[in-house]
């Protein structure tokens, strides 16, 4: 081998990943011992030159910048929406204020209907992804970060200073990156700004417009219906968060508390830089797109991710029971609704990339019990005592109703009972069980004090 020649040697015992084969480098031009300054410089100015133009945009857990951008290129090819597009989504949006008016409490929440563009619907959402994604971010961020600083020979480590910036931007600049292109996939799938459960596009009503087109063109249903149908399901959303303004900040919280238990597997990342070459642009965004920095689930997270279901399920279930008593005069309206049940419950291949990226499914898997819950409160109570258990999150149902649907009413009196209701409905409830109220372990039946008397007026 020619003696400038540091090609690594299949036969060595160096590490070859590429952070320390680089440092290897520059350390044989030094003849062995420590490089000089020029030599140093010369080193932290090639790595700022293959991270440097990604990192631009901000020191945080997300490189925003990138995100927008990478999000933006994904729907570049987007169309324009048409007057006529435009004209659907107003007229849809405002007959369908007129159903719900019948089928809800909350009052209209539309504002100015949207006919969105895709890379509109992204610059709507971005906000939001902020909120849902940052926290995961952080914790993916140090620990993409530390596993660049491990490669990092440790008698370099007094010259860190200058570059540790450097590697702790370049986690946020690798999850931007994927979350752009998680985001610009979700862009063209999403029917509404209320798609995913969530009012991600603003708590405005709005629709996709070229999406919503390659939706329709996939049905065999009049192209009013469908487009009413989605009106619907947008309005309604948009009441309930309007209607419930804790709502939202809740749903945040759960994914905090989500993220807060977040254990990403350092290993895996260490082993995927392992194989990659610094000075390959390409190389490093195939890693990027790869799902590098997905966490594993912890227990803790899985806690937090039930409780996260379990409200998405009843804001989805809420919605599709309201929108299902609007539209009895839809004749669409029941292919329609199993068909977004499916939807919702399976996912989109953008939406399974967002979930591999940070965890976490926006999914209600209990959405259609949760449905059945909001009916039967509404046919029993009436749609006002129904809507009103959105007033506050102590009255909203639990996971516990959405197994039991038949004893809701009876749980909830129990909760506002007082000690002598509660010791009355306990005896009741001992005097209703198996053997004539007989208990587990009691001995034969006693004969009941005036049994077989005629009763008295």
């Amino acid at each position: 081998m020619a003696e400038n020649d540091h090609r690594p040697d299949p036969d060595d015992d160096q590490p070859q990943d590429p952070l320390s084969r680089m440092f290897g480098q520059f350390m044989n031009q030094g003849g062995g011992g420590m490089p000089d300054a020029s030599s140093m410089q010369a080193m932290f100015s090639q790595l700022q030159s293959f991270f440097g133009a990604m990192a631009a945009g901000g020191t945080g857990p997300v490189n925003w910048t990138l995100a927008k951008e990478t999000a933006q290129r994904a729907v570049a090819e987007e169309s324009t929406v048409t007057q006529a597009q435009a004209s659907d989504v107003f007229e849809s949006a405002q007959l369908a204020q007129l159903w719900l008016d019948a089928a809800t409490d909350f009052p209209d929440a539309n504002g100015q209907p949207r006919a969105l563009r895709r890379s509109q619907w992204v610059e709507a959402s971005l906000p939001q992804w902020q909120s849902l994604a940052e926290p995961v971010a952080a914790s993916a961020a140090e620990a993409v970060s530390g596993s660049l600083a491990s490669q990092i020979p440790p008698e370099l480590a007094g010259f860190m200073g200058q570059a540790g910036g450097m590697l702790s931007s370049l986690g946020g600049t690798l999850f931007g990156a994927q979350l752009g292109g998680a985001v610009g996939s979700l862009a063209s799938e999403v029917l509404s700004g209320t798609d995913a459960g969530l009012p991600l596009a603003g708590k405005t009503f709005a629709l996709v417009s070229q999406n919503l087109d390659a939706f329709i063109d996939q049905l065999d249903l009049p192209r009013q219906e469908v487009v009413l149908y989605l009106a619907l399901r947008e309005s309604a959303h948009l009441r309930l968060f309007h209607g419930a303004p804790w709502l939202q900040e809740h749903v945040l919280g759960l994914v905090k508390d989500f993220a807060s238990g977040i254990n990403i597997d350092t290993s895996a990342i260490q082993e995927r830089l392992q194989g990659v070459d610094p000075t390959d642009p390409a190389a490093l965004q195939e890693l990027m797109s790869g799902g590098l920095v997905a966490p594993s689930t912890t227990p803790r997270q899985r806690a937090a991710l039930d409780r996260l279901e379990t409200t998405l399920a009843l804001i989805e279930g809420w919605v599709d029971a309201v929108v299902t008593a609007a539209s009895t005069n839809l004749p669409s309206a029941p292919a329609l609704r199993e068909m977004l049940r499916r939807r919702r419950a399976t996912g989109g291949p953008a939406e399974q990339a967002f979930a591999g990226l940070v965890g976490l499914e926006l999914r209600p898997r209990r959405a259609r019990e949760a449905a059945a819950l909001w009916e039967k409160i509404a046919a029993e109570r009436g749609t006002s005592e129904r809507d009103a258990l959105w007033a506050e999150l102590g009255l909203v149902p639990t996971a516990e109703d959405l197994e039991d649907p038949d004893g809701f009413f009876d749980r909830r009196a129990l909760i506002g009972a007082s000690d002598d209701e509660f010791d009355a409905a306990l005896s009741a409830w001992l005097d209703g069980t198996p053997e004539g109220g007989k208990l587990e372990g009691e001995g034969p039946d006693e004969p009941t004090p005036g049994a077989g008397d005629t009763p008295r007026a």
